[in-house]
């Protein structure tokens, strides 16, 4: 095997890398878009859900939230992997809501 062989292969490789990250990058924010929709239905569904029915929408925000932020910092990583080392403008698109105060 040749210089320029192992060269190529070296370089379709880290081709195929980059393109494993950029997938596992979209299928993030994917999740993360999702969850914040999620999120966002709770929360609205807090403020008009009946005394019985609120504290169990309020514990599923909280688990929503929690894992909205585990799929943020995902996405950071993931960003970083591919070289983008500013995050945030990060915030603007994909901010997390407050949490909520019992």
């Amino acid at each position: 095997m040749g210089l320029r062989e192992t060269t190529a292969q070296h370089e379709q490789l880290l081709a195929q890398l980059n393109e494993e990250r950029a997938s596992a990058l979209a299928r993030i924010s994917r999740t993360l878009e999702s969850l914040l929709t999620q999120l966002h239905e709770t929360r609205a569904r807090i403020v008009d859900a009946r005394e019985d029915t609120q504290a169990r929408e309020v514990a599923k925000y909280q688990e929503l939230r929690q894992r909205a932020t585990l799929y943020r910092w995902y996405l950071e990583v993931q960003r970083e992997a591919l070289g983008l080392r500013h995050h945030h403008r990060l915030d603007e698109f994909y901010g997390i809501p407050a949490p909520i105060e019992r």
